[in-house]
């Protein structure tokens, strides 16, 4: 078996160019702002992602691994993490801390 690609953005686009497609063309084909493309280096744009991952036939996960997964609920869930002390109790620990 060989080593996974370890994708940077030089070869992303190197790939999309070798295809023979830029990231402008990419962009009107599918009905998005050009500029938008351009930030798909800094920025995180699930949208965008998805298109030039489905052009070069790869997944987003594949081509932006420190992106994703995506977590799914922002809630805190005190079953797993406990439940969070009040910063408006009188707990007699928070009075000789702040003291």
């Amino acid at each position: 078996m060989g080593a996974a690609k370890r994708w940077t953005a030089k070869r992303i686009l190197c790939e999309i160019q070798e295809r023979g497609m830029t990231l402008e063309q990419l962009a009107i084909r599918n009905g998005r702002n050009p500029a938008s493309f351009r930030h798909v280096w800094k920025r995180t744009n699930t949208i965008n992602e998805a298109i030039i991952a489905a052009f070069i036939g790869e997944t987003p996960e594949t081509l932006w691994p420190d992106r994703y997964p995506k977590t799914k609920t922002r809630i805190y869930d005190s079953k797993i993490h406990g439940p969070l002390e009040s910063q408006k109790s009188c707990a007699a620990v928070d009075r000789r801390a702040a003291a």
